[in-house]
């Protein structure tokens, strides 16, 4: 039971491209990447209907996450009936790489969830018959201000030898449209919002153990041929049997531009404890890099110059048992960060 957590992981997490105030279609452009990060501070969606304006910051980058567009496989389409699409994200964070597959269903334009598979953890949405447990998002194309609610969701949950069923609810909306500020990444642009809150009852057996719910907001930008998300934020609940579990991730769908280099610099984060390497990792490009390395007493023990940090960089160095400070700079400024050698 201790991965039922990582329930509701991948579900809704696709791509989606729209057009004004109009949400197209579920399936957008193969090999989209997005950055995945992070913030102290929860942004504030709760606003929603005409003409809103949503501005987030503070964001630092975690990773990154490429999303393909595959046809299942005759293996796939036996456990998954209906399957015409899989959706399959490849994230990368640091060293620690996943991959997961969400199995959907389009039927003349209406889109269900039929099945995810992650990590271990296989989820399958076959409650009922011909597909009746499928969670059904809606109708594509989506004009604000859309709503549609599946009431028949369900399905199994297997996770190594625990087993388990599922059933509830999938409310998805069209819920607003505005301007989106990510002034991190040097972003203004007309979006529209789609909203997805999934909320289900855990059983194992006939008994109920708890609760399960995700809602996600994503904001696509209106005639943008890319029909890639700008900005989405994914919040999962889960109150079950030895579970009590509260997460938010959020990606981004755009880079920063180089007027905002500085901030690239700041987002930079280190790894650690130390072992053997230093491990410097960044979402983004940072070229002509100055890179030393001082002890508690600011005698340098390490320096290189000309670096370009690119996802990850990893610098191989030998020092003892202790704290350290890495400075990373060019000529958009410097930053100072802690190394600690256990």
């Amino acid at each position: 039971m201790n991965k039922i957590k990582l329930l509701l992981s991948f579900l809704i997490v696709s791509t989606v491209g729209h057009a004004q105030n109009q949400i197209n279609s579920f399936y957008g452009t193969n090999g989209f990447v997005s950055t995945a990060v992070t913030n102290a501070t929860a942004p504030n969606q709760s606003s929603s209907g005409a003409d809103q304006n949503w501005t987030f910051s503070g964001f630092v980058p975690l990773g990154t996450t490429i999303f393909t567009n595959e046809t299942p496989t005759v293996t796939e389409t036996t456990t998954y009936p209906g399957s015409t699409s899989v959706i399959v994200t490849n994230s990368t964070q640091g060293t620690i790489s996943t991959t997961g597959k969400m199995f959907t269903k389009n039927t003349s334009g209406t889109v269900s969830i039929t099945g995810l598979d992650s990590g271990g953890l296989n989820i399958n949405f076959n409650g009922g018959t011909n597909g009746s447990g499928n969670a059904t998002l809606g109708l594509f194309p989506m004009t604000y201000p859309f709503t549609y609610t599946d009431n028949t969701v369900s399905g199994n949950y297997v996770n190594g030898t625990n087993t388990g069923t599922f059933s509830g609810t999938l409310t998805t909306t069209v819920d607003g449209y505005g301007v989106l500020n990510l002034p991190d990444y040097g972003y203004s642009g007309n979006v529209t919002r789609l909203k997805t809150v999934l909320s289900v009852t855990l059983y194992l057996s006939i008994f109920p153990i708890g609760t399960a719910s995700q809602t996600t907001y994503a904001y696509y930008e209106n005639n943008d041929p890319t029909s890639n998300f700008k900005f989405r934020s994914l919040n999962t609940v889960v109150s079950a049997t030895g579970i009590n579990q509260n997460d938010t991730t959020y990606d981004i769908g755009t880079m920063p531009i180089m007027g905002n280099a500085h901030h690239m610099l700041e987002s930079v984060w280190i790894q650690n404890p130390v072992e053997k390497t230093i491990t410097i990792n960044s979402s983004s490009a940072i070229e002509n890099t100055t890179i030393n390395v001082t002890d508690m007493l600011g005698k340098t023990i390490y320096q290189t110059k000309n670096e370009t940090i690119k996802g990850t960089l990893e610098i191989p160095i030998s020092i003892t048992k202790g704290m350290y400070f890495i400075t990373i700079g060019n000529g958009n400024g410097t930053i100072t960060k802690k190394l600690i050698k256990n």
